[in-house]
């Protein structure tokens, strides 16, 4: 078990990448003569959104929980996601890999799509609107532009993704209730968001966030009900639990360096605020998410 979540720059394996703004990466996954199955280990990208077309084959994915994948799908990564994969020799597909800023330029005309956007979503399920070809083929074609040296390349690339985005959308919006004024609402929550990670846990306070948002703490709850269903300081809730669920199923870190790593005041905190949460103590979810992947229980401080 490592002692740290394994983090890459640039794609799987990578440390060395220097990830500009413009950062893209478009690979294929080719089946490979070999007897067993193969795969890519829990890791995160700290600042890379991914996607995943699989074609044909077996594959099992995990972010958190393992899951079976059916082919045809389209697996969405936002960046910051512990992920895994599992692929049968026989797979096929291939990944579309690029900064979160890139991102956000190409979308930042649409936030009610990137805010669809930053969630793990498994798409097996496609319509007549939006076939799993239709998707597939504006893949290729990016991996085809990002490979040619042809005037425009930027614009063409970031016109492919628009239609590429806008097409998962459609699979995932289904019939969403809209805000008076839905672009605004969604900058919010995505502002709220990034300021969510920037903090330590429970280091401020939401009318704190809301007031770096230049807006009232009322308002703030009322967004978030809104686009998530939930209320800003839950949000804040499952965002430490996220985390720490990553460190204690992911790492063999002591629960006390957890603490420390999450940026929590002590670790008698940190336990506190976990077990309210989840009704178990940080050792014994450990020791839950051991026996039920079949791994021995590691030893708790």
């Amino acid at each position: 078990m490592p002692q740290e979540i394994a983090r890459y720059n640039g794609i799987y394996g990578d440390h060395q990448a220097g990830v500009r703004y413009d950062y893209l990466q478009s690979q294929l996954i080719a089946p490979r003569q070999r007897l067993t199955d193969w795969g890519l280990k829990p890791h995160l990208h700290g600042n890379l959104f991914q996607l995943f077309f699989l074609e044909a084959g077996r594959a099992a994915f995990e972010a958190p929980a393992r899951a079976a994948l059916i082919t045809p799908c389209v697996v969405v990564i936002p960046a910051g996601t512990v992920h895994g994969f599992t692929f049968s020799p026989q797979v096929k597909g291939r990944t579309l890999t690029l900064s979160e800023g890139l991102l956000d330029t190409i979308l930042q005309a649409t936030p009610d799509v990137l805010v669809e956007l930053n969630a793990v979503h498994v798409l097996a399920e496609f319509s007549a609107e939006v076939p799993f070809a239709d998707l597939l083929a504006l893949a290729q074609q990016i991996h085809a532009e990002t490979h040619a040296d042809l005037p425009g390349k930027q614009l063409a690339l970031n016109g492919l993704f628009k239609l590429l985005f806008v097409k998962l959308f459609r699979l995932l919006h289904h019939n969403r209730r809209k805000a008076a004024s839905p672009n605004r609402a969604l900058h919010y929550f995505r502002e709220f968001q990034k300021a969510i990670a920037r903090a330590a846990p429970f280091e401020k306070k939401i009318a704190d966030f809301a007031q770096e948002l230049k807006i009232t703490p009322v308002h703030l709850n009322r967004i978030c009900q809104a686009v998530k269903g939930r209320t800003a300081l839950q949000i804040v809730q499952a965002h430490t639990l996220r985390r720490a669920h990553n460190y204690l199923v992911y790492t063999a870190l002591p629960v006390s360096e957890i603490a420390y790593e999450l940026q929590f005041v002590d670790p008698g905190y940190f336990t506190r605020f976990f077990r309210k949460q989840t009704g178990l103590s940080p050792g014994a979810y450990r020791a839950r998410a051991y026996q039920a992947a079949g791994a021995p229980a590691a030893a708790q401080p």
